[in-house]
């Protein structure tokens, strides 16, 4: 695993497409935003977070999607991902992934809009007093990850019932960005990294637990 430094500069990922190329190809991958529907934090509900998450990592998804990366942020997904087989395409891939993780959407919002309370991460976060060197190992190289209700998140967004009345999870485009070399791909890591750093969530990248990377 690469050491992470800040960029310079954010990036967004909605340029530098390559004309005419398929995006079927099973050798390449993608940096890939998805964006929440008027940016809305949805996510800032840590149980609806979870589920994105679970949805992700599920056979259903990984058996299609070559999944390197991935950061869950409050309002927007970012992934690095590639396809499995060449008769599947990158938009067809992230098409069903946004139609299952729609319906999970409406299912919490609905708990949501009926018990008018949203589940925001602890404000008295569970610590072990345990120095556990080899834990704080996996958690450098992502081989573990910390479970939210263990961490005290800083400047988490304020999150309301009512930003769940709305029917639409995502945004209808999303930003992609082809890696080109192992350069590119290091950047784009180290991006996906310290995004939740960037914002101010978490003071080191391990420490955050919506990220994760595959080999």
């Amino acid at each position: 695993m690469p050491r992470f430094e800040p960029l310079p500069v954010p990036r967004r990922y909605n340029t530098l497409r390559l004309l005419g190329h398929t995006y079927s190809s099973l050798d390449t991958f993608y940096a890939i935003s998805l964006v929440t529907d008027l940016r809305r934090p949805l996510f800032a509900d840590v149980k609806l977070a979870k589920s994105i998450l679970v949805c992700l990592l599920s056979d259903q998804t990984l058996n299609y999607m070559r999944l390197r990366a991935f950061t869950l942020m409050p309002n927007h997904l970012h992934l690095i991902a590639a396809v499995r087989e060449s008769k599947k395409t990158l938009s067809e891939l992230i098409g069903r992934f946004k139609s299952y993780t729609t319906q999970i959407y409406w299912k919490r919002s609905q708990e949501i809009m009926n018990a008018r309370k949203v589940e925001l991460p602890s404000t008295n976060p569970i610590r072990s007093k345990a120095n556990d060197t080899s834990l704080l190992a996996a958690l450098k190289t992502w081989r573990a990850c910390l479970r939210p209700e263990v961490v005290r998140f800083a400047n988490w967004p304020e999150v309301k019932p009512q930003h769940f009345s709305k029917k639409c999870l995502w945004q209808s485009r999303l930003f992609d960005h082809v890696i080109r070399n192992g350069s590119d791909l290091r950047q784009n890591l180290n991006y996906i990294a310290m995004n939740p750093v960037r914002e101010g969530y978490v003071t080191r990248p391990e420490f955050y637990p919506y990220t994760g990377f595959l080999e």
